[in-house]
Parts: C-alpha cells; structure tokens; sequence
C-alpha cells in the first residue's frame, strides 16, 4: 500500500514545471468509509446548531464518498 498522495506521472508537454493537467478525482475504500463517518457525525451537529447553510458541505462529501 502506497502513503501519501501519489502524483501521476505526465507525458513531456508545454505546461510549466509547478502544472499538472487535470485528472478525476480519486478516493480509496478506507477513505471513503472514513469521509461517511465523519459526515454522519457532521449530519448531527448540523442540525445541533440548526445551521443549514452548511448542507453544501453534505454534498461535498457525498460526491468524495460516492
């Protein structure tokens, strides 16, 4: 199992040094169990505080979990 954010190789193009052309995102098994626990908990204090707004969060980890 590899650590850390791995950094895909790129083909020699014009971009600078520091660029990177896109790539989907990816998240691993253990990840997105880790990121569903957390939204759960989040869930919970979201509507604690009654505070809506953070509903596009809820999204967020939705599609990182999906």
């Amino acid at each position: 199992m590899i650590d850390g954010i791995v950094i895909p190789e790129i083909e020699h193009t014009r971009l600078g040094r520091w660029e990177r052309q896109s790539i989907p995102l990816q998240v691993s098994e253990d990840y997105k169990e880790v990121i569903n626990e957390f939204k759960n908990h989040f869930k919970k204090e979201i509507t604690e505080i009654g505070d809506d707004t953070l509903q596009q969060a809820i999204e967020i980890l939705d599609k990182l979990s999906g």
